[in-house]
């Protein structure tokens, strides 16, 4: 069970995270006329989001366009009991290295290099939320810390009623380990991951170098590491609250792949992968 008091940040990512908000560009204002199932587009850069401040309610399908030089995600939250996004940065200065507790993880894309992009597809309710990325740069300062934090509100219905996709794939997610509903074949996928665990989680995707593992890739992040991780992420959904559901597509070619989940266990502060949650697969 997670903390009543607050949501604890994975040991990869450091302290001190107050930064200004990067406000979308004014263009992009408002998303509400995009066709029904089009992607909402949000670009990526060395460290900010750009794309629109408001778009209506329903499924969602958010599309990461990394245009930085490093890896980023978009990691979506919901600001509960009526908070903002002045709120959030308040709550992180007034106690460095800690989530506030009203927040909720609503998964997002996950990670993809420079120059890649990424989709996801989520069940957005109207409500006011975040989109931050939490992965560290190379002195391990998270991004989020250095102006990836964006707000974003979600009002009203979308014109058109639109449907979740249908998925051939299930990533199932528990305390702590993946389940693949079915193996995996060469091709696009269009893949649901489903968290039936205890505290949240997320599912990274990586196409491995030849004779590495996930957990060699993961070992690329602990301090004091040196050199680049064996392999690069491909996708995946950033992290989701106990219950909840999302979608994101990805093409595997031949090779090998892993699984990973960098959240934290509240209960001992280690990331879930250091307490078994990895797998591995081949694609022929």
């Amino acid at each position: 069970m997670l903390p009543t008091s607050s949501r604890w940040l994975t040991p990869l990512l450091v302290l001190l995270l107050a930064p200004a908000v990067v406000m979308a560009d004014g263009p992009r204002a408002f998303a509400g006329s995009l066709a029904a199932g089009a992607p909402v587009v949000f670009v990526a850069n060395d460290y900010g989001f750009t794309g629109p401040d408001r778009i209506p309610s329903g499924v969602t399908t958010m599309q990461i366009v990394n245009k930085g030089q490093d890896l980023h995600h978009i990691q979506l939250l919901r600001l509960l009991q009526g908070k903002t996004a002045a709120d959030f940065r308040a709550a992180l200065k007034a106690e460095p290295g800690r989530l506030p507790k009203w927040i909720a993880f609503v998964g997002g894309p996950n990670a993809v290099p420079p120059g890649s992009e990424a989709l996801a597809t989520m069940s957005l309710g109207e409500g006011e939320y975040l989109l931050i990325c939490l992965i560290p740069n190379k002195e391990g300062v998270p991004h989020m810390a250095l102006g990836m934090q964006k707000p974003l509100s979600v009002q009203g219905l979308k014109s058109t009623l639109v449907s979740e996709p249908n998925a051939g794939l299930t990533i199932t997610q528990a305390d702590f380990r993946f389940a693949l509903s079915r193996p995996v074949t060469a091709g696009s996928h269009m893949i649901q991951v489903m968290n039936h665990g205890t505290q949240p989680h997320e599912v990274v995707v990586l196409k491995l170098d030849p004779g590495a593992s996930a957990k060699d890739f993961a070992a690329a992040f602990e301090p004091g590491a040196s050199g680049p991780p064996p392999g690069k992420p491909v996708g995946g959904v950033v992290g989701l609250e106990t219950g909840a559901h999302a979608f994101f597509t990805a093409r595997f070619e031949p090779g090998r792949y892993g699984l990973i989940c960098f959240f934290p266990d509240p209960a001992t502060g280690k990331p879930h992968f250091a307490q078994g949650m990895t797998s591995e697969f081949t694609v022929e």
